[in-house]
């Protein structure tokens, strides 16, 4: 079995630390509340592993790394946290050289993510995004 990565999958991303877990038996995502089990050792003894947790301000951070826009990074240096992210929003909606092609990378710096984490955690994965042809890895 394999880990399907689509869109459903990838919003597991944006879950905090041990919200969800991946299963080594079924290849699938579960949240913690829906396997009812407190105790992380036992979780892990039976195949399940912490799924990958992204962060909006990782996201931001790295797509203003991408942007390379020296004015807006010398502003957002400065800053962390919400103060981070709530200014970056701010020029998000104000100038659209930084709004446009966000969603696409953001999309494109998740997929990357999870499947780095699955490499480095031995999973089988296919890709399957908006309904493309499944590309398995």
């Amino acid at each position: 079995m394999k880990l399907l990565l689509n869109e459903k999958t990838l919003r597991f991303v944006w879950g905090g630390s041990g919200e969800y877990w991946y299963s080594r038996v079924d290849s699938q995502i579960h949240s913690s509340a829906e396997l009812e089990c407190e105790d992380t050792e036992d979780l892990m003894t039976n195949g399940f592993i912490p799924f990958l947790t992204i962060s909006n301000e990782e996201v931001i951070r790295a797509y203003i790394k991408f942007l390379d826009n020296k004015k807006v990074s010398a502003v957002l240096d400065k800053l962390s946290g919400n103060e981070y992210i709530d200014t970056f929003w701010k020029y998000f909606n104000a100038y659209s050289s930084i709004s446009e092609g966000f969603d696409e990378f953001e999309k494109k710096f998740v997929l990357e993510k999870v499947e780095q984490w699955c490499s480095q955690n031995a999973i089988e994965y296919a890709v399957n995004l908006n309904d493309e042809k499944i590309i398995d890895y």
